[in-house]
């Protein structure tokens, strides 16, 4: 698969994602309403009612979720093979030099990767097994 054929693929997904979340009932956003908060950033922060829905119509057991290099800046990495989480992430455009503008920046949204934490592993017990290689063995 090429770059432009998986970028693509990540727009069905998250054209999917997006059509299903606007087509709940209110009893279902409600009962994905009541998760909010259960569902954190690796940094803490509550995601939002769509970015809730959207992982857990994806991983339902999902609990803390961060990109591949949050999760190895905490100390854990992401298991090979484990398939991304699409969220929506928010930006702002940032202003060209001499641009003026009286609104400030525009919002826009972009679709980000994340990994739930049951799918990493902690590093360090394979540090610790590489390091043991290159200790002197007691014999």
């Amino acid at each position: 698969m090429n770059k432009e054929q998986a970028i693509e693929q990540k727009k069905e997904r998250m054209k999917d994602l997006a059509n299903r979340f606007a087509s709940l009932s209110e009893t279902q956003r409600l009962e994905v309403s009541r998760k909010m908060g259960e569902i954190t950033t690796i940094e803490g922060h509550p995601l939002s009612l769509r970015n809730t829905f959207m992982l857990i119509y994806q991983r339902p057991a999902v609990s803390m979720v961060g990109g591949f290099q949050q999760w190895r800046k905490a100390g854990r990495v992401v298991r090979k093979g484990e398939k991304s989480l699409l969220i929506l992430v928010p930006s702002v455009k940032k202003k060209e030099e001499g641009e003026k503008t009286e609104e400030g920046n525009p919002l826009f949204f972009f679709g980000g990767n994340v990994f739930d934490i049951s799918q990493t592993d902690p590093l360090e017990p394979k540090e610790k097994a590489v390091a043991s290689l290159f200790e002197p063995q007691n014999a």
